[in-house]
C-alpha cells in the first residue's frame, strides 16, 4: 500500500514539474429522475474533494416556462428549450471542503424531471468554464451543438443530450459525438412524458475552434443537445535557486483581527497566491494573500485544543491537498511527554469559502525512548507526504530531525517516530542564532529550510540523491530577513522564493526573500 500511495504522489509531483496544464479528468457522476416533481435530489459523486469542479445538468418535460433555481453555491452556465417539450439547464460547483452529501434543485413547476452531477479533477477552480454552447433539435435524429472556441489547451468538453421518450425502457439509444467517451446513458420511463439522458467527454488538446459535438439517436424526437468545455488548472512550475537576493521585500502588514502570536507560515498548494498562519495556543487558521499580506479568510480548527502549536505545512493527503499542524511545543510545564500533529483539508479560497470551521484529524506521537523534546519545526514532504518534525536545542545548537511511520495510522492511534538526522547548526554569540524555529521542504523536494530567530539555512541534498541525504549536507547560509523573534518560514510553491514573519513586535510583516 505505501509503495503505491507514493508512486501516485510521484506521479502527481512530477506533473507539477510540467509546463503544461493539469490533467482534466472525470471522478465519478451521479443522477436522478423523478415524476411530479417541485425539487430533484442528486447525490454528491462518489469520492468528490475540494477543488472538484462540479457540472450539473437538468431536464424536464413539457414545462418549458418553469423556473429552476439551483442550491447555494450553484452558478448557471446556461439554458435551452424547444417550443414546448423540453428544457435543460447547466450549472456548475466549485467542492469546498464541507461539501453536503447531496443537492436539492427546485422548479416553480411540478415536472417530469432528470438530472445528473459530474465531477471534474484538475479544473480551473478560479475559472473552470472555458466555452460552453448548445441548442435544440425538434423532430431529429440529430443531437447538434453549435461549434465552440476555447482559448486554451486540454480542456475538457462535457456533452449532454435530453430527447423526448414515451418508451416502456431505457433504450439505451443515444451515440455520442465522435471522439467522445460516453458516461452514461439513461432515461426517465413514461408513456408520454419520459426523458432520455446521456453524458460523454473529450479532451480538446488544441485552443481555438473545435469541432461541432453531434451526436445521433434512432429515434426522430425533439432533443436539446448541450456541451461544456473546462479549463485545466494551470500547474505551477517548481525551480530550485542556489543564491538568493539580498534584498528582503516587505510584502505588506498582516493584520488579521485575532492574530496573536503568528508562529508558522504554510503556503497553499490548492489556492495560488494565499498562506495560511495561526496563533500559538489557540485554533484559529488565516488565510492571506502573499502579494499583499491582506486577509483572505478566518478559520476555526474543530477537534483542536493545542497546548503549544508551534508550526504549519501544506502537503499532500488522502483527500487531495492538506494543511497540518504541529501541536509539538514543550508547552505546559513540566514538559510534555506526548505530542499530535493535525491534519485538515485545505479550503478552497477560490471557490468561495473563506470562513468557518476545518475538522481536523489527530496524530498523536511520542519521541523514541520517550524522550522530551522541545520543538517547533514542522514540515511535511510534497512527494512522499512524510511528516517530519525538527527539536530546537537551547545551547548547543543542536536538532534532531524526526519522521512519522507512511503510511500514518488510523487518526487517534499513537505513533513512535524515528530519528532521521542529527544537525548541528552554526553557532555564534548569540545562542538563539542556533535554535530551529521552523523549517520547510522545498516543493521540488531536495531541500529543507531551517528558521532560527536570527538566521536562515538550506539544507541541500545532491542532484539525484535521496531528499533525506540534504540533513547531513552542509547548511547554506541564507538571506535572512531581520526579525526580532522570527518564527515562520516556507517556500513560496514555485521554489522562486521564501516567506517569513516574525512573531513580535506589531504590526506583523509578511517578507519575502526572491531567488537571483
Amino acid at each position: 500500500m505505501q509503495k503505491i500511495q507514493i508512486v501516485f504522489m510521484l506521479l502527481a509531483f512530477l506533473a507539477c514539474l510540467s509546463l503544461a496544464n493539469a490533467a482534466l479528468q472525470t471522478r465519478a457522476y451521479a443522477s436522478a429522475s423523478g415524476k411530479a416533481l417541485t425539487s430533484l435530489t442528486i447525490v454528491k459523486p462518489t469520492g468528490t474533494i475540494a477543488g472538484d469542479v462540479l457540472i450539473a445538468h437538468l431536464s424536464n418535460r413539457n414545462n418549458v416556462a418553469a423556473v429552476m433555481t439551483p442550491p447555494t453555491g450553484w452558478s448557471l452556465i446556461r439554458s435551452d428549450q424547444t417550443t414546448s417539450a423540453i428544457k435543460s439547464w447547466m450549472y456548475y460547483r466549485v467542492a469546498t471542503i464541507s461539501e453536503p452529501a447531496s443537492y436539492t434543485f427546485t422548479i416553480d413547476l411540478a415536472s417530469y424531471i432528470a438530472g445528473s452531477i459530474v465531477s471534474v479533477i484538475g479544473a480551473d477552480a478560479a475559472n473552470p468554464i472555458n466555452a460552453h454552447s448548445g441548442q435544440k433539435n425538434g423532430n431529429s435524429y440529430n443531437f447538434n451543438t453549435p461549434a465552440l472556441s476555447t482559448t486554451v489547451a486540454d480542456t475538457m468538453a462535457l456533452w449532454f443530450g435530453d430527447q423526448v421518450w414515451t418508451g416502456a425502457a431505457c433504450p439505451n439509444a443515444i451515440t455520442e459525438p465522435t471522439g467522445y467517451t460516453e458516461l452514461f446513458d439513461t432515461c426517465l420511463v413514461s408513456s408520454s412524458t419520459g426523458i432520455i439522458f446521456d453524458a460523454a467527454t473529450k479532451i480538446l488538446a488544441t485552443p481555438g475552434l473545435q469541432t461541432a459535438a453531434n451526436g445521433v439517436s434512432p429515434f426522430n424526437q425533439t432533443n436539446i443537445a448541450q456541451v461544456v468545455a473546462l479549463t485545466p488548472a494551470v500547474v505551477q512550475v517548481c525551480t530550485v535557486a542556489d543564491t538568493y537576493s539580498s534584498t528582503v521585500v516587505v510584502v505588506g502588514n498582516v493584520a488579521a483581527p485575532g492574530l496573536i502570536e503568528p508562529s508558522g507560515i504554510a503556503t497553499s498548494r490548492l489556492n495560488p497566491g494565499v498562506a495560511y498562519i495561526h496563533n500559538e495556543d489557540t485554533t484559529a487558521l488565516i488565510a492571506i494573500s502573499t502579494s499583499t499580506g491582506a486577509t483572505l479568510g478566518s478559520f476555526t480548527v474543530s477537534n483542536m485544543t493545542p497546548l503549544d502549536w508551534e508550526d504549519i505545512a501544506c502537503g499532500p493527503c488522502p483527500a487531495g491537498k492538506c494543511i497540518y499542524a504541529g501541536d509539538t511545543g514543550s508547552s505546559p510545564t513540566p514538559k510534555r511527554t506526548s505530542y499530535a500533529v493535525y491534519r485538515m483539508t485545505e479550503p478552497n479560497i477560490a471557490g468561495g469559502l473563506t470562513s468557518g470551521t476545518l475538522a481536523a484529524e489527530q496524530f498523536p506521537y511520542v519521541y523514541p525512548g520517550a524522550a522530551t523534546y522541545d520543538c517547533e519545526s514542522l514540515a511535511v514532504h510534497p512527494v512522499t507526504g512524510d511528516i517530519y518534525v525538527m527539536t530546537k536545542a537551547f545551547t548547543a545548537g543542536i536538532s534532531r530531525v524526526f519522521k512519522f511511520p507512511n503510511p500514518l495510522p488510523a487518526p487517534g492511534t499513537m505513533s513512535t517516530l524515528t530519528l532521521v538526522a542529527t544537525i548541528q547548526l552554526p553557532m555564534t554569540s548569540d545562542y538563539t542564532d542556533s535554535q530551529v524555529t521552523a523549517a520547510a521542504i522545498h516543493p521540488c523536494g531536495n531541500r529543507v529550510l531551517f528558521r532560527t530567530y536570527h538566521r536562515v539555512y538550506e539544507f541541500r541534498a545532491a542532484a539525484g540523491a535521496a531528499f533525506e541525504t540534504a540533513f547531513s549536507a552542509a547548511p547554506v547560509t541564507l538571506t535572512d530577513t531581520v526579525e526580532t523573534q522570527g518564527e515562520s518560514i516556507d517556500y513560496d510553491p514555485t521554489g522562486n522564493s521564501y516567506y517569513t514573519m516574525s512573531e513580535v513586535p506589531t504590526p506583523y510583516k509578511l517578507k519575502r526573500v526572491d531567488k537571483l
